[in-house]
């Protein structure tokens, strides 16, 4: 049976769709049949990994509902189901489930790149095996995670990233911090992901951090295989 893997934080901008694709792509990369699902209709995903305008008329819902949905192919063993708009029938959500087991069996991962739309969350967040959470090392960004881990199941939760991190003395203070508080916990926290202007680069190019070489790249590839390894 598959996984499902929810990436969450109730907090906007802090990397969520970047962590999904980049995690949903490596697992690929090892020959992994993987899905990528989002409750966000905006469906950055495309902007992170295809290129072009894209248009769908059926996603999520009509998968659920229909079995209609369009399914985007984004690399060898990596797929995404967009989503069409953020309104939901008590039928779809009925279904949901359903498709999710479904997803179970035929896919070794499904990825949830979330945002918090309550109803939708909450059955996503019921069938996830694994939480991770990205975060930036700043006061307010810290205290959503904390809320975060009060209310999901915490036994759930298998790591935290720290993203777009700069060695500052306010941003080490927090990251520490957060190590700190988490210190007891089985919950992993990675190496911070650094702020640098390669990042921006590759995904303006569509390209995954997989498909690069040099050294700032090897040094995010090594903090993400330390996630995969949580989940």
């Amino acid at each position: 049976m598959g996984k499902i893997i929810t990436i969450k934080n109730n907090k906007g901008g802090v990397g969520k769709t970047f962590l999904t694709t980049q995690l949903a792509s490596g697992l690929a990369l090892a020959e992994n049949k993987v899905l990528i699902l989002t409750s966000d209709s905006q469906n950055n995903v495309f902007d992170y990994l295809l290129s072009g305008f894209l248009e769908f008329k059926n996603g999520l819902k009509a998968e659920v509902s229909r079995k209609e949905g369009e399914y985007f192919r984004l690399s060898k063993n990596l797929y995404f189901l967009p989503l069409e708009d953020n309104k939901f029938s008590n039928q779809f959500l009925k279904n949901l489930p359903v498709f999710l087991d479904e997803c179970r069996e035929e896919y070794d991962y499904t990825i949830i790149d979330s945002t918090a739309i309550l109803k939708l969350d909450a059955v996503f967040l019921e069938k996830t095996d694994s939480i991770i959470i990205p975060t930036y090392a700043d006061e307010v960004t810290l205290k959503s995670v904390i809320n975060l881990l009060k209310e999901v199941d915490i036994k759930k939760v298998k790591a935290i990233v720290t993203n777009r991190y700069r060695a500052s003395q306010n941003q080490k203070k927090y990251y520490e911090a957060l190590k700190a508080d988490l210190k007891d916990s089985p919950i992993f926290i990675s190496k911070p992901i650094n702020h640098v202007s390669f990042l921006e680069n590759m995904l303006d190019s569509k390209k995954s951090i997989w498909q690069f070489s040099n050294k700032t790249a090897e040094q995010i590839q090594e903090i993400l295989l330390d996630v995969i390894e949580q989940i």
